[in-house]
């Protein structure tokens, strides 16, 4: 099923300091760029609060259509900055697409029925969060679901195990471990020996306490 283009009206700017920057983001709108093959990246500014709604309401992989002036740029979302503290957004890049050609993006991997896996006092390690995939850019998917909710100890998911949506295909090595399960890890014995590590650790203020 496709997804819906949504529209917004950018601005042009110029090169901005710091400062300059600053206070475009008081006034509610973020520093952006547009990146076009073989062409150098337009600098834009795009309101925050239009993006920031229709990233939460149709997903970060929708399809923009970025209004500036009578020009119109068919976008989808590449990067994004955030604050390192408050995570704040601080600015984004958008890349100019072509609907009827193919395109990449990094798709985030979602396992459905981890909290299944967990409850069943099983350790469940996901090493891979990110998938590359290609398609259209109306068919690339905001999320890779992946049933985990059967894994058992010692089972393990694949890049090659993973069954995408039509139209949709990765590059990515197929042996590449996701997702593993496993049992957990006795602490017990650790725990006792830290125990009697600090039984010994004492012995030389008691042994302190008689020579005085």
């Amino acid at each position: 099923m496709s997804k819906e283009s949504l529209n917004i009206v950018i601005k042009e700017r110029g090169t901005l300091t710091k400062g300059e920057r600053k206070q475009l983001r008081k006034s509610g709108f973020l520093p952006a760029s547009i990146s076009s093959k073989g062409k150098e990246p337009l600098s834009v500014s795009i309101k925050k609060d239009l993006l920031t709604k229709a990233i939460a309401e149709h997903g970060r992989m929708s399809v923009f259509n970025l209004k500036l002036g009578t020009k119109v740029y068919t976008c989808m979302l590449k990067a994004t900055q955030h604050a390192p503290v408050s995570k704040d957004w601080l600015d984004v890049t958008f890349q100019h697409i072509d609907l009827k050609e193919e395109t990449k993006a990094d798709v985030p991997i979602n396992p459905i029925g981890k909290d299944d896996v967990i409850h069943r006092s099983l350790e469940f390690l996901q090493t891979k969060e990110l998938l590359t995939v290609k398609g259209l850019p109306n068919d690339i998917p905001n999320s890779i679901d992946v049933e985990v909710s059967q894994m058992q100890a010692g089972d393990v998911i694949n890049v090659g195990d993973i069954k995408l949506p039509e139209g949709i295909s990765t590059d990515e090595d197929p042996d590449e471990t996701v997702f593993t399960v496993s049992h957990q890890k006795e602490v017990v014995e650790e725990e006792s020996a830290e125990g009697e590590e600090g039984e010994e650790a004492a012995a030389p203020e008691d042994d302190k306490k008689d020579e005085e």
